[in-house]
Parts: C-alpha cells; sequence; structure tokens
C-alpha cells in the first residue's frame, strides 16, 4: 500500500501555531507535561497542555496454533479496576520497537515467539498526548520463564480468541491496545492479510 492519502483523508483548514513554549510544568521518568501558548485552526488564542512520554507503546498479540491468545491480568491504578490485557509496555528512545515488545511478551507472559509481524500503529488520546502504540503479532510461541516488573502481580491465562473478541463486543475487556490489536487481527484475516494457515486460526 502506497503512502499516497486519498482525496478524502487529505487535511482541511489551518493547522495549530505555537506562538510561545513549551513552558515545561512537571517531568518525571514516565511523562512530562507541558504548556503552549497557542493559535487555534479557527484563529482564537489558546493555552494548550499536552502529555509527553519517554517511552513509546507496544504490544504483542501471542497467537496460538489453537486460536487462543495469551492474555495478562493485572489491576490498573488509575481506574482502580481489574483489566485483562495482551502483554505491553514501554520501549525507551533507541531502542528498536520489536525488541521492546520482544521483552514484555518474555517478561510478562513468558513466551517467546520465532515469528514477528507489525500489524497496527495508533495514537493514544491524541488531544491531550503524544503516545504512539505500535502493536505486533506473535506466532510460533514457546514458554520462557517470566520476569515481571518489582510492582506487578500478573495472572496470565490462554483463552479462545473468540471468547476475547467478544468480551471485547460486551465492554468486559476495554484496555485500548488489545481491543485494536485483536480488532485489527480479525480484519486482516476477514481481509485476507494473513495467509490461509493463519486466516484458520484466526477465523476457526
Amino acid at each position: 500500500m502506497g503512502d499516497e492519502l486519498p482525496e478524502w483523508m487529505k487535511p482541511h483548514g489551518s493547522p495549530w501555531q505555537v506562538r510561545q513554549g513549551p513552558e515545561r510544568l512537571h517531568e518525571n521518568p514516565w511523562f512530562a507535561l507541558d504548556d503552549y501558548d497557542a493559535v487555534a485552526p479557527t484563529g482564537v488564542a489558546s493555552r494548550y497542555f499536552t502529555l509527553h512520554f519517554q517511552n513509546g507503546a507496544v504490544g504483542a498479540v501471542p497467537l496460538h496454533d489453537d486460536g487462543t491468545v495469551t492474555l495478562v491480568g493485572q489491576w490498573r491504578f488509575p481506574f482502580g479496576a481489574y483489566s485483562w490485557e495482551l502483554p505491553e509496555g514501554g520501549v525507551p528512545p533507541g531502542e528498536p520497537l520489536v525488541d521492546g515488545a520482544k521483552r514484555e511478551l518474555r517478561e510478562e507472559a513468558g513466551l517467546e515467539a520465532s515469528e514477528w509481524r507489525h500489524i497496527l500503529t495508533m495514537q493514544l488520546s491524541n488531544a491531550s498526548t503524544d503516545e504512539v502504540a505500535n502493536l505486533y503479532l506473535a506466532t510460533g510461541l514457546t514458554p520462557v520463564a517470566t520476569d515481571p516488573d518489582a510492582t506487578e502481580q500478573l495472572a496470565v491465562v490462554r483463552a479462545p480468541l473468540r471468547d476475547v473478541l467478544k468480551a471485547i463486543a460486551k465492554g468486559q475487556i476495554t484496555d485500548a491496545l488489545t481491543v485494536a490489536a485483536l480488532l485489527r487481527l480479525h480484519h486482516m484475516a476477514v481481509e485476507g492479510e494473513l495467509g490461509d494457515a493463519l486466516t484458520r486460526i484466526v477465523l476457526g
């Protein structure tokens, strides 16, 4: 697929303009908060705050030959709720994104994959952050020892992909990277982008 945008996708109007800034209001190992004196596309003066994330976000879809996927469960602090997710995490600047995805798969799920395929790039909450996620399909899986972060208490399960997709549709799984990656995987199978063997695994 080429880089040329179809006519309906081309930008309209004027972009945001920065008159002054950024002024850094806060910084920690995970993100920084910046303040801009800006002008909106409508010409209205506006103060704009953005979160700059120190690491890139990655996620891996561990797809097994029997049509199951491996998920990890953990409590998420901002929502005070339990979340079932794909293995995912942050990649520091300079580290290849796929290497970060490999590390997260190994540390969180106790798996290594012989085949890796990039399936999706997505912006997360792009009205207020510059965080970008890259998602990968991981196949040819073999077990290894897990090595979670000191703050992570993870449960690891294998669940049928069809059941996970139903849980997404019911709003029982809501993590953005997990939802997007698994819907993308199903879309790839329907559109014939995976090849016969993987398509049979995904669609059953």
